[in-house]
This record gives structure tokens, sequence and C-alpha cells, in this order.
């Protein structure tokens, strides 16, 4: 059987041959898999960043230069991808648990966790678009104080007051939300 190179797998492919997708896929599945199991730390989701990755290659791959190295640029989306998957495991969490009381969580109560993470959500969609913003920032951007003030060019004060105020509403409307 030929051993094809990435440049002869990519040609095939932009070309329409299935197989040849097939083969990159086999060819890159493994080490992708370690790759983004050692950003992301879960194997199971891995899996799925890996998928994603190779979708988006299958998708853009008429715009793959051919004089650079295929897979420089295919562990570069993989990275990125892996990267989008944690900023979006954290964008529903850490706010849930900083505005929510903390209490150990049984098997029976992830459903409801789930529940609260969306009215979370929603509350955050309710506050003026000044505290929305700082929210946003802070929490879902991971953004310090100094950043966002300079992101928003707010004295730093006003960035903590600001901060401060959004979470006491954000905790009255949660409280009134029951959560």
């Amino acid at each position: 059987m030929k051993i094809w190179s990435d440049e002869e797998l990519i040609r095939e492919i932009k070309a329409g041959n299935v197989l040849a997708f097939e083969l990159l896929v086999k060819k890159y599945q493994e080490r992708l898999i370690n790759f983004v199991n050692n950003i992301i730390k879960d194997e199971t989701f891995s899996e799925d960043v890996v998928q994603e990755t190779f979708i988006s290659v299958y998708k853009t791959i008429d715009r793959v230069d051919l004089k650079k190295k295929f897979s420089s640029y295919l562990f570069q989306i993989a990275k990125n991808t892996g990267i989008s998957y944690l900023r979006r495991k954290r964008m529903t969490m850490p706010l849930n648990e900083a505005l929510s009381s903390a209490s150990s969580e049984g098997p029976e109560e992830h459903f409801e966790r789930l529940e609260k993470r969306d009215i979370t959500q929603k509350a955050v969609g309710k506050l003026e678009n000044k505290y929305k913003e700082i929210i946003r920032l802070y929490y879902f951007h991971e953004l310090s104080y100094r950043e966002i003030t300079k992101k928003l060019r707010m004295p730093l004060g006003t960035v903590k007051t600001n901060l401060l105020r959004a979470k006491k509403v954000l905790k009255e409307i949660l409280k009134n939300e029951g959560i």
C-alpha cells in the first residue's frame, strides 16, 4: 500500500477524493487526540475537539497552502479549537459558582445545575449595559481589572465599583429566580 504525503492527500481531497480525507484523518487522529488532551485534560471531549478540527479542515481545504507544512496548520487549528472549547466551558461555570451559594453537587442535582446555568445567563442579559459588559469581560473573557480599564477606558476604581454593583444586582436577580 502506498504511503501518501500530506501534499498528495491534500491535492486528492481538493479534487474530491473522500478516501484521501479518511487517510488523512487516520494519519493524524491519535496524535491530535493526545495533543488536544494535553490542552483540555478531558479525553472524551478531546475526541470531540479533534472531530471539530477535522470538520474545520475539510470545510477550508481549498485554503490550505501546500507550500507550508500541513501538520503545523492542522495542529494550530486543533489548538485553537481546544482553546475555544475551554472558553465555552468556562463561560458557563465560573460565573454560576461565583454568584450562587456553593454546595457540593450530588448526581441528583446535575439537572438543577444546568437549569441554574441557563437562568444565570438570562440574568446577565437583564443587567444594564455597563454592568453586562464588565461581567462579560471579567468572567467570560477572564480579563483583569487593569485590562478592563484599558478596554473600557474607565478608571480602575470605577471598574471595581461597577463590577461589585453588577454582582449585587445579579445576586438579587438570581435570588428572585429562586437560585
